[in-house]
């Protein structure tokens, strides 16, 4: 009798580990769908919560995070992607757990270009004090694309006005010691090219300006900013991009993968986008490159202002304070360059902030 309440026991335990182990596959399968959903809606915050702090992607040779696969994806801005997948087999064990499957993404850039891929893919899974944890993701593109990636979508993020200065500031910000809580201005020569400790009377105050820089550049070195954790941080950027015909989406995506990602790395922040500057006729003898561009500086000003709520971010219209009645940036605000603020624009910009 011993004996066969024995085997009863084991048997009814066996059987309640294969419906643990069947109730886990159905949650793993779903996490799999759920972590391309975030990528589809490119939700920062959701990949964070689905995966460890370890958490590392393998594709082709290279070695990536959540925050570097979403960095380079945002390079392609506008973009979207719907996922299909299919071919799953899923393995659970008590802290681990291990799933293969085919992903079949279609990408879409800029409303034109199209293209599909297909992967074979592994996931590895962690149990942890909060539940089931993505820590591995292995990516094999099994298909080339359709249609090849016009280089206009590759060229933008290597494209520097003055690369050897956006080196060396980059060396200056290095040297600089780790201050927390303050407050940071990012942004490229109009950013840089003020006082702002003088400006704001605070010493907190930390200046990550680089001239000729674009926001694919801020986007390389926003680690720098999120590992601060600064109580405010003001994003100026734009200008750069338009002069290098960088589309308006793919501007207003940049800089809402800025205010996404310092959401997700720095909670606390309030952030602030300022308007992008119009120029003045003067920039055709300087920057001829901008010149005629107001229109496009004021289609990204509007997309802007129309993301701001949803984003999660203050926008503030300097444009409107220091244009004229065409849209011009006002010579009284303005370097003779026809570009850049004078010491009276910056007090009118350094005022906005302050109120």
């Amino acid at each position: 009798m011993k004996k066969i309440q024995l085997s009863l026991a084991l048997v009814i335990s066996i059987a309640g580990q294969v419906h643990a182990a069947a109730d886990d596959s159905t949650l793993l399968r779903q996490m799999i769908k759920e972590y391309f959903d975030g990528v589809a809606a490119k939700d920062f915050e959701k990949l964070q919560s689905m995966t460890t702090e370890d958490f590392v992607i393998y594709e082709d040779g290279k070695v990536w995070n959540n925050d570097s696969v979403f960095r380079n994806i945002q390079y392609h801005q506008p973009f979207s992607v719907k996922f299909a997948l299919s071919d799953f087999r899923i393995f659970v064990d008590a802290h681990s757990a291990y799933a293969d499957y085919r992903s079949h993404p279609d990408f879409v850039l800029s409303e034109t270009v199209k293209f599909h891929l297909d992967f074979l893919e592994t996931m590895i899974f962690r149990k942890t004090a909060a539940g089931w944890k993505i820590s591995i993701l292995h990516i094999t593109e099994l298909k080339t694309p359709e249609v090849d990636m016009p280089s206009r979508y590759r060229k933008y993020d290597t494209v520097r006005f003055a690369p050897e200065h956006y080196q060396e500031r980059m060396a200056l910000f290095r040297s600089e010691a780790l201050q927390q809580g303050g407050i940071i201005f990012l942004g490229n020569s109009i950013t840089e090219y003020a006082d702002w400790r003088r400006l704001m009377n605070d010493v907190r105050v930390i200046n990550r300006g680089i001239a000729g820089d674009n926001t694919f550049g801020m986007l390389d070195r926003l680690q720098d900013v999120i590992g601060r954790h600064p109580s405010k941080l003001f994003i100026e950027a734009g200008i750069n991009d338009i002069a290098q015909d960088v589309p308006v989406g793919m501007i207003v995506g940049n800089i809402s993968s800025i205010v996404q990602w310092v959401r997700a790395g720095s909670p606390a922040t309030k952030i602030y986008v300022v308007s992008v500057l119009p120029v003045n006729e003067n920039v055709r003898k300087e920057y001829p490159e901008l010149t005629d561009k107001n229109p496009v500086v004021r289609e990204v000003d509007l997309q802007l202002q129309q993301l701001a709520g949803a984003a999660g971010f203050t926008y503030i219209d300097l444009a409107a304070r220091v244009a004229d009645p065409s849209g011009n940036l006002l010579a009284k605000y303005a370097r003779p360059d026809g570009l850049h603020l004078n010491g009276e624009g910056y007090k009118v910009f350094a005022g906005m902030i302050k109120n």
